[in-house]
């Protein structure tokens, strides 16, 4: 075939073309995304694959499933199901999915990545998500396990996590029922821990930290369970939350946001990994970080994050598009709020994580033997 093609004039090449040319279709490609609800909304799905066709012609079939726990992303990427994950920030160097030290995750090239530079100075090139001068995860959106309040019955917001064991607001809060080490991590704050010492063994396994965790339980009006709805807050005062249930809450006629307890507030970075099912696929690769620089933009953070999910955008150059009260909400007016004021979950061993378990779930049994 190769000496057939040299042998053939000039414009025989046009003319073969010419006949290709009307044949040629846009290439497929598969992208697999595992993530949580909200991420991936449809219509910006929609956008993204549009902008892949205009920008390199390729038609991207996007497969997306939805995860209920950080187990799915270690099973997933062992069984070469997924290319791109939506892993929190203490996931990437958690003991029990190896998923540097095992090279199940690539490099990101932050060169294809420009919407980077846009990012909250604090999340880029964050310790959890570097090894070496490597980058193994662009966060998407951030948030806390905050102290969510009713504007409506609070003159001022609450400034403590000792507000919880205000004896006056007994059945008047709600609390995650299956969020062991973060409750801990409340109670903690509340009792004088220091962010150090909030993985400190010893000094959370003490009585008055065993007391705290059943008197939470015991005076909450409502436990919730997975994620925050309106359902669960809109009969009560306040209480612990990501703050995904405040649009809806909105809807409802409530106005609700999070306080700045003194104590500090603990919180998550949730963003873009790539899997190793992408070696080798440099195309696929390819578009899997255009995917990830897509969600980095203004639209995208905007749209899918701040109207979507009601959560803080990554992006700060966003801010302009923001209302004054979206701009305070997510502390927009202040660049080192999340240096100062946010503890990001710490990356926990076997021992630390069965540990909170076990002293929350005693805290269950004793509140419900009471």
């Amino acid at each position: 075939m190769r000496a057939l093609f040299l042998r053939l004039k000039p414009f025989t090449y046009i003319f073969l073309l010419l006949a290709i040319l009307p044949n040629i279709t846009l290439a497929d490609i598969t992208i697999r995304l595992l993530t949580w609800k909200g991420y991936a909304p449809d219509n910006q799905v929609a956008k993204f694959q549009a902008l892949m066709v205009k920008k390199h012609q390729l038609k991207i079939k996007m497969v997306i499933t939805y995860i209920t726990s950080p187990d799915d992303y270690f099973n997933n990427i062992r069984r070469g199901e997924v290319d791109i994950i939506a892993p929190s920030h203490n996931i990437i160097k958690d003991e029990r999915y190896k998923l540097l030290s095992k090279q199940l995750l690539l490099p990101i090239n932050l060169r294809k990545i420009p919407n980077y530079s846009k990012m909250l100075p604090a999340l880029q090139n964050a310790e959890y998500a570097t090894q070496g001068e490597n980058v193994y995860h662009v966060p998407l959106v951030h948030g806390p396990y905050g102290l969510a309040y009713n504007t409506d019955k609070f003159a001022t917001p609450p400034s403590s996590w000792n507000i919880f064991w205000n004896k006056s607001y007994q059945g008047k809060y709600a609390v995650s029922s299956d969020y062991p080490e973060v409750n801990v991590y409340v109670a903690a704050l509340a009792e004088g821990f220091t962010k150090s010492e909030l993985t400190d063994v010893s000094k959370l396994s003490s009585p008055a930290m065993r007391n705290r965790l059943v008197t939470l339980i015991n005076n909450a009006g409502v436990l919730w369970e997975g994620v925050d709805s309106a359902e669960d807050f809109q009969n009560v005062f306040f209480g612990t939350a990501w703050g995904f249930a405040f649009p809806a809450l909105l809807e409802k006629g409530q106005t609700w946001k999070m306080a700045t307890p003194k104590e500090g507030t603990t919180g998550w970075v949730d963003g873009h990994s790539l899997t190793n099912a992408l070696s080798g696929r440099a195309r696929h690769k390819a578009i899997a970080e255009e995917w990830i620089n897509f969600t980095l933009s203004d639209d995208f953070q905007l749209e899918a994050i701040v109207k979507g999910i009601g959560s803080a955008p990554v992006n700060t150059a966003i801010k302009d598009r923001l209302t004054a009260d979206e701009i305070s909400q997510f502390h927009l007016d202040d660049p080192d709020y999340f240096k100062n004021n946010i503890i990001l979950w710490p990356t926990l061993n076997t021992r630390q994580r069965n540990f909170y378990k076990l002293l929350w779930n005693n805290a269950l049994k004793k509140s419900e033997a009471m």
